[in-house]
């Protein structure tokens, strides 16, 4: 597998962050990778506009990075995408690979399709990813989208209006400057509320073990993530939930006194929330 760099990721000690616009279209596609793909991810005026009510879909193929500079010169083994969220609301994505992870060098391809009728502008795509660099068996999640950003998978979908032009994407733009998807949309596919709620860990701090408690709206299997500070992988594991409340045990182990991040998500949407662990 291949991941790519990434750098030292610092977290402030109330860090939270509920992607709630991670709209996952739920099936990969099977639309085949252009082997005569760049390397990394297209220009953004690449990306052709979506149009206020009219049906979208546009295809951005790519070949994954094999190395990177970014607070020094990293080898990448592979990525993975797990999330993009700040889309329009009423768009969705998915890839070519059930995992979603690619390899140094490999072509891939990101589809994006649905109808939008969210606020003329431009959207900054918000990607987190686990990175695998220096051949490392250990996966860095780097959950700051700005780092994401940083290391070179940028990407920017542009709303226009029906009688409106698609003005090119203004890349110097702070995050700010942005459009935000809109944060609560109809129902179906256009629906971008998180699917997680009411996620507790206690007792936190925590000594030898806690309880994760959360609601789930739906029969899903989430992925439960725990990372340390600098983002990496402590342990994953797969917990089938039901609607209502549902809980895990979280078993301290080996680890070390100190701040962790525990995130769990459905696919849809992802919750992350700061724990620590005192001797």
């Amino acid at each position: 597998m291949k991941k790519i760099l990434l750098a030292l990721l610092t977290i402030s000690a109330s860090f939270a962050i509920n992607t709630a616009n991670a709209q996952w279209c739920g099936t990969v596609n099977n639309i085949i990778a252009n082997p005569n793909a760049q390397v990394g991810f297209p220009y953004p005026d690449s990306m052709p506009c979506a149009v206020q009510g009219v049906a979208y879909k546009d295809t951005v193929s790519f070949q994954m990075y094999s190395r990177f500079i970014f607070l020094g010169t990293q080898s990448i083994d592979s990525v993975t995408i797990d999330t993009i969220w700040n889309l329009p609301c009423g768009l969705c994505w998915n890839m070519n690979k059930v995992s979603r992870t690619y390899a140094a060098n490999e072509f891939g391809v990101l589809y994006f399709t649905g109808t939008t009728n969210d606020v003329v502008g431009q959207y900054n795509l918000r990607l987190q990813v686990t990175a695998y660099i220096n051949h490392s068996p250990t996966g860095q999640f780097i959950q700051n989208p700005n780092t994401v950003d940083a290391a070179g998978i940028k990407l920017w979908l542009r709303v226009a209006a029906p009688a409106g032009p698609c003005t090119a994407t203004d890349t110097s733009s702070i995050t700010g400057q942005n459009q935000v998807a809109a944060t609560s949309c109809p129902s179906g596919i256009n629906e971008v509320e998180a699917n997680v709620a009411s996620v507790n860990i206690v007792p936190n701090p925590m000594g030898t073990s806690a309880q994760l408690s959360f609601v789930a709206e739906k029969n899903a299997n989430y992925s439960v993530k725990v990372t340390d500070i600098m983002g990496k992988i402590i342990s994953v594991k797969e917990i089938q939930a039901n609607p209502g409340v549902n809980t895990s045990s979280i078993e301290r182990g080996n680890l070390s006194a100190g701040i962790y991040l525990l995130s769990i998500s459905d696919g849809v949407s992802s919750v992350t929330r700061k724990f620590t662990i005192v001797e």
